[in-house]
């Protein structure tokens, strides 16, 4: 076991994260389950970053959650630090190579395409226009 990987080890072992109560955090027990997940993965010698790619935690307004950004930043230095440990770069949303066409000469290439998909605003928002 690499010492990297010991130190992240250390590193998930003894984190905390703010609790939150007023505002929308994410459920401590599925957080602290994906940490434990985490332990037993690095220790196993296996990659993380898939581990964190597919985690999905519950919202929580109404009781007691973890604050989602020390969270989510965290998580990312966990991915980041594996990989380091790991000598090998993070696997994000798709890895896979894209096939690349070189332009044919004499073509222009295509405009982006633009979004038909509108934001979704809350009540509040749409009374007030923001």
């Amino acid at each position: 076991m690499s010492t990297d990987r010991e130190l992240l080890i250390q590193e998930i072992s003894h984190v905390q994260f703010t609790p939150v109560r007023l505002r929308e955090g994410y459920d401590m027990g599925e957080v602290d389950a994906l940490l434990e997940r985490l332990l037993s993965a690095l220790r196993a010698a296996e990659a993380v970053d898939e581990l964190v790619r597919t985690a999905r935690f519950t919202p929580v307004r109404m009781r007691e959650g973890y604050d989602m950004g020390e969270v989510d930043q965290f998580l990312d230095r966990v991915v980041s630090a594996a990989a380091t440990a790991d000598h090998t770069p993070p696997r994000y949303e798709d890895a896979s190579p894209q096939p690349t066409v070189p332009p044919s000469a004499g073509t222009v290439p295509a405009a982006p395409a633009t979004s038909v998909v509108q934001e979704q605003r809350g009540l509040l928002a749409r009374l007030f226009k923001r």
